[in-house]
């Protein structure tokens, strides 16, 4: 019998759906049953990104590796399969509470990740979506350690060098035992240096979005009046710095050159070296945070609400020159704030390095197109 949304019923009567000789798969934190009529998954209550579970109210990751059955099911027949293709049969979703499992409805695939044909992720939209409440019993919360303070925000405007150091330490783990131990080329400013020696234990602060340049494949060429030591995601840009001979200043001015136009434009960043990059952190930090909350319209109303909640990085606009974008941060959180198509909306992304450092947010009723916690 079809069970209807919110239903509690035992784990065999789930697998049922798929038919009498449905074929079962374990995937990680997930059973996946295909038979001729569904496509069944039942999935543990949970909350580890590296497990298949409900992610937020609207949205179900499925973690691979997956057998070729699940991925062509879900994807399709390789190699011409498309992600988000129409299903042949539905696909209902599963999860398991103690000793039975809560129907979740039929869902529908938004996003597929494969590589040689092996199905590493798949992303289902959840309609309608979850309540708080349910939500809470199929992702339920998790205790984790204390979340990262913001003493060092009160250096930011005056120190900005000693404001990264203390927000890479909170946000960045140290992933390498390597310590710079060599000479660093005479070419490098100070600010620029102290970022090399702080992210040769943290190699994710030299970015994997947009990305700052490593000292090997820098290039002081001789007469050249700029060095460029950072690159933009896709080469639409560069970040620049002035070099000229004998130039032994600590913390320069930073020029933007975007490749976009035919003349490369050139402009100048507000903030001098040792500002830009500490937003150039604040910046990935955001941009590659596992859990985020955004929103691409949000009418500025409601920035006061998002206000009440984090605080302002006190230095001027990032990206000036294409997109000034401020920085709102809290414990554990990271917001970038950029002008709308509309003058009376923003675009808002929050990033964090946990989950529960967005539950704060919750209660400010902000109307976000994506919420993770």
């Amino acid at each position: 019998m079809q069970p209807t949304l919110l239903d509690h019923v035992d784990e065999n009567e789930a697998l049922s759906l798929a038919g009498p000789d449905a074929d079962v798969f374990p995937v990680p934190g997930a059973t996946v049953a295909l038979g001729a009529t569904s496509t069944v998954i039942v999935a543990e209550a949970g909350d580890d990104p590296a497990a298949s579970g409900v992610w937020n109210a609207e949205e179900f990751r499925l973690i691979g590796p997956a057998p070729a059955p699940v991925t062509s099911r879900l994807m399709g027949p390789m190699p011409f399969s498309t992600a988000g293709a129409p299903q042949e049969v539905p696909l209902h979703l599963f999860v398991r509470l103690d000793d039975i499992c809560l129907y979740l409805g039929v869902v529908q695939v938004s996003m597929c990740e494969a590589g040689e044909d092996v199905l590493s992720r798949c992303d289902l939209c959840i309609s309608p979506p979850l309540k708080r409440e349910i939500l809470d019993l199929v992702r339920p919360p998790v205790t984790l350690p204390p979340l990262p303070g913001l003493d060092w925000l009160s250096d930011a405007g005056a120190n900005p060098g000693r404001a990264l150091e203390g927000f890479a330490t909170g946000w960045y783990p140290e992933s390498s035992t390597q310590t710079w131990d060599v000479a660093m080329p005479d070419f490098i400013p100070g600010a620029l240096a102290d970022f090399y020696r702080l992210a040769a234990r943290r190699p994710a602060l030299m970015g994997s979005h947009n990305r700052i340049v490593p000292v090997p494949e820098l290039r002081a060429e001789e007469g050249a009046e700029l060095l460029v030591f950072g690159v933009e995601c896709q080469g639409g840009w560069t970040w620049s710095i002035p070099r000229t001979a004998g130039d032994t200043e600590v913390d320069p001015c930073v020029r933007l050159e975007d490749a976009r136009f035919e003349d490369h434009r050139c402009a100048a960043e507000h903030e001098p070296l040792s500002g830009f990059l500490l937003q150039f952190a604040l910046k990935e930090a955001v941009v590659t945070a596992p859990y985020v909350a955004c929103s691409f319209d949000l009418p500025r109303r409601f920035l006061p609400r998002l206000e009440s909640c984090l605080q302002r990085v006190p230095l001027q606009p990032f990206l000036a020159p294409i997109a000034p974008t401020d920085f709102l941060v809290a414990p554990g959180l990271v917001a970038t704030v950029t002008p709308g198509w509309d003058d009376d909306k923003v675009e808002v992304r929050v990033g964090a390095g946990r989950r529960s450092a967005l539950h704060p947010l919750v209660r400010l009723d902000i109307p976000w197109r994506s919420f993770d916690g």
